[in-house]
C-alpha cells in the first residue's frame, strides 16, 4: 500500500495557528510516503508568506509534492513582477519545479500548473491548462513507468462540485479529463473552491474508476462556509483508492461523515 497525504489552500498569510501542530500530528500519525500540496501555499504571494511555508513544508515527515495556485503569483502589490517573473519568490522559497514528477513503488504522480498571471477575462484567479500545456503533460503520461497508479495534481478544478460552480473549473478541462482516460489517470487533485469533494468518474477500466478529489482549505481562515480539511489517500496492493477526508471540529481532526 502506498499513502498519499492531500492538502490545499494554506494560505500563509491568513492562517489559524492554532490548527499547524495538531495538523502536524496527525500526519505522524498517517505516516504518508508522500505529502501532497495542491496549491495556494500563501495569500499574497509576499516573502514571508513563503518562508512560513517552507518552513511548514521542511517540518513535514516525508516528502512533499507541491504545485502551484493562483495566490502564489504576485498580484496588485506587485503587478509588474507578475508578468515579469511571477514565479520569482516561488523559485526562492519552494524551488524551481512548477510541475514536478514522482515516480514511487506502487505510483507516479504528475504535476500541472494551472495558474496564468492573465487572462481575456476579467477573473485571473481561475484556471487554464494550454494546447501546447496539454500536449506536454500527454507526452509526460506517455513516458511513465508501467504497473505504477497514475495521478495528476493541479490547483484549480478539473470538475464542479455543484452546478452554480461549473464556470470555476479549468479552462479545457473536459479534454484534460479525456486525455487522464487515455491514459488510465487513477487519480486526479485539486483545490481552489476550499470545498471537499470526491467523485468517481468512468475510467479506462471498468473496474479501476478514475477518482476526481478536490481539498478544502487545510489550515487558513478563509472558509467560505465549509470546515479546515485535508485527504488520507491509500492507494492499495490490487490498485483500489480508499479516500478519508478530515476536517477540524472543537475536538479536533476527525472523519468527515457529514454525507
Amino acid at each position: 500500500m502506498t499513502r498519499l497525504v492531500h492538502l490545499s489552500d494554506l494560505h500563509f498569510g491568513r492562517t489559524d495557528l492554532t490548527l499547524i501542530d495538531p495538523l502536524r500530528r496527525e500526519i505522524e500519525r498517517a505516516r504518508p510516503d508522500i505529502v501532497i500540496v495542491s496549491g495556494d501555499l500563501t495569500l499574497k504571494a509576499r516573502n514571508g508568506e513563503f518562508s512560513d511555508a517552507a518552513a511548514f513544508i521542511r517540518d513535514l515527515p516525508a516528502p512533499c509534492f507541491v504545485v502551484p495556485g493562483n495566490h502564489d503569483i504576485p498580484y496588485y502589490h506587485a503587478l509588474l513582477e507578475r508578468f515579469a517573473d511571477p514565479y520569482r519568490r516561488w523559485r526562492r522559497h519552494i524551488g524551481d519545479e512548477l510541475e514536478p514528477t514522482w515516480i514511487g513503488d506502487r505510483v507516479a504522480i504528475v504535476g500541472i500548473n494551472t495558474v496564468r498571471r492573465a487572462q481575456w477575462r476579467m477573473n485571473w484567479a481561475d484556471g487554464k491548462i494550454g494546447r501546447q500545456q496539454m500536449a506536454r503533460l500527454d507526452r509526460r503520461l506517455n513516458a511513465l513507468p508501467k504497473g505504477r497508479v497514475r495521478i495528476v495534481v493541479g490547483h484549480h478544478p478539473f470538475l464542479a462540485p455543484r452546478p452554480e460552480l461549473q464556470k470555476r473549473v479549468v479552462r479545457r478541462a473536459d479534454q484534460a479529463l479525456d486525455l487522464f482516460r487515455r491514459h488510465r489517470v487513477r487519480l486526479v487533485l485539486a483545490g481552489h473552491l476550499h470545498l471537499p469533494f470526491i467523485r468517481e468518474l468512468p475510467g479506462s477500466l471498468p473496474s479501476l474508476p478514475m477518482h476526481v478529489v478536490h481539498g478544502g482549505t487545510t489550515i487558513s481562515t478563509r472558509l467560505r462556509g465549509e470546515p479546515n480539511a485535508f485527504n488520507i489517500i491509500d492507494v492499495e496492493a490490487d490498485d483500489r483508492i480508499q479516500v478519508d477526508t478530515r476536517i477540524w471540529t472543537e475536538d479536533g481532526w476527525r472523519a468527515d461523515d457529514r454525507s
